[in-house]
């Protein structure tokens, strides 16, 4: 684990005392995000805008909950499209992303390829975009947005915050001394459904969870235990990774973590080819970094495809929450 995933999540004296050093950079953050709170003026638009983020430094689920819901979009009716930020991507104006991961980054090819989707630095600049492709003919009518809860230019519909059941909010401080990109109770007044990610094994309790909640669940398709993996990932949270394998009756022998959004090298694949083999071992790494990896190493490496489901009661009420809101 890292410094600061130690340092956000332990519960270890030494990194609480570090914690509480930091803290006035923490409080220096809550002033920064109140003022921008205060002085943007949000920009509405005449499209919906649904808004699926998170208020925790690094994964929590969002790109899984935002293709649920656009799915359910689709079901409904609706004529969807993704706006997300394409991070690490080297596109800097909007644009309708294709397959170059280079350019558009991991995350937008992921749900490029459930829907259309436009990848815009400037979420802003990302909305108006696509309002400018409706101008001749309405094509959307919904804008589903990964990530944003704390862009406060654009006027959201429904907003979701997605919160890993493990994790929680790790110390409940913002950045630096913890994980929090924004305060609980900044958050709180801004969000219409709070939607608990990860295994459904953890449960814990939080005075913010008193709200209403929908509960989803990551399930994973079964595999025979005789095969042994060598699983690898470059993922904001590698271990949770690893433990849903395991929890999935995966057997890891062994395990490579990467930076998150990590871009491979050829010789790096061909590194974790040579030693599966040599430890009589099969590859095994997510959808998001099997898109990086060229082609024709595809056949050697197994990608794990993760679902989501939610409670039957819970999926009434998102579909239920969705139709309300939209029907405004």
């Amino acid at each position: 684990m890292t410094f600061f995933y130690n340092l956000w999540y332990s519960n270890s004296l030494q990194y609480k005392l570090i914690s509480l050093m930091l803290y006035p950079f923490s409080l220096l953050w809550i002033i920064i995000d109140k003022l921008k709170f205060l002085m943007i003026k949000p920009y509405t638009s005449h499209l919906k805008i649904i808004c699926v983020g998170n208020i925790n430094v690094g994964g929590t689920g969002k790109t899984p909950i935002s293709i649920f819901i656009f799915k359910i979009l689709k079901k409904m009716g609706h004529n969807p499209i993704f706006l997300t930020s394409g991070y690490k991507g080297k596109i800097s104006k909007p644009c309708i992303a294709n397959n170059d991961v280079i350019l558009f980054g991991d995350e937008a090819i992921i749900l490029k390829n459930i829907g259309p989707t436009v990848v815009s630095k400037n979420k802003l600049e990302g909305v108006k975009y696509i309002e400018n492709l409706n101008s001749k003919k309405k094509i959307y009518d919904i804008i589903v947005m990964d990530d944003g809860l704390q862009n406060y230019s654009i006027g959201k519909d429904l907003c979701f915050l997605t919160v890993d059941r493990k994790s929680l909010f790790g110390n409940e401080f913002c950045l630096p001394s913890g994980p929090l990109r924004q305060s609980l109770n900044s958050c709180k007044k801004n969000i219409n459904k709070i939607i608990l990610t990860g295994n459904r094994n953890f449960k814990k309790n939080h005075n913010i969870l008193k709200r209403d909640i929908l509960n989803s669940y990551i399930k994973v398709d079964k595999v025979s235990v005789k095969k042994k993996y060598l699983a690898f990932s470059g993922l904001g949270n590698n271990v949770k990774f690893f433990n849903t394998l395991k929890r999935a009756d995966y057997n890891i022998a062994l395990t490579k973590e990467f930076k998150d959004h990590h871009n491979y090298k050829e010789n790096e694949i061909a590194d974790l080819i040579k030693l599966a083999n040599e430890n009589n071992l099969k590859l095994i790494t997510t959808e998001k970094d099997i898109i990086k990896i060229p082609k024709k190493y595809h056949l050697k490496i197994n990608c794990l495809k993760m679902k989501i489901e939610f409670d039957k009661q819970d999926l009434i009420s998102l579909k239920s929450l969705l139709k309300n809101k939209l029907n405004d």
